[in-house]
């Protein structure tokens, strides 16, 4: 799979079980979908004119495995607006802080 950098927004992200510091991405309006392994948090990407609805985004990840845990992605890919969990605990009951920033996301491209 394709690896790609695309434009988000990184926040920095507290833990509500642990308190443990991260950061967590949200998309960009009119950049590409956020997309989120529920095994491993890899993040996935589709160009927004490319995305279809969820049929057509599963006829595509159809036979296809997350790079980084090898699970079917027809099982464990979640659409996000952001994306995120705790490096420590792995929950993903969060809240930000601070001020959001622009970079750029290395992702696996859809």
């Amino acid at each position: 799979m394709e690896i790609k950098s695309v434009r988000v927004m990184k926040k920095m992200l507290i833990c509500k079980n642990c308190d443990t510091e991260f950061f967590g991405y949200s998309e960009v309006p009119e950049e590409p979908k956020l997309f989120e392994c529920n095994e491993c948090s890899a993040i996935f990407s589709l160009e927004s004119a490319a995305y279809q609805g969820p049929a057509a985004l599963e006829k595509q990840i159809q036979g296809k495995c997350c790079p980084d845990c090898d699970a079917p992605l027809e099982e464990v890919l979640e659409e996000k607006t952001q994306a995120g969990s705790c490096p420590m605990c792995e929950d993903r009951d969060y809240y930000g802080t601070g001020e959001p920033e622009e970079v750029q996301l290395e992702t696996y491209s859809l």
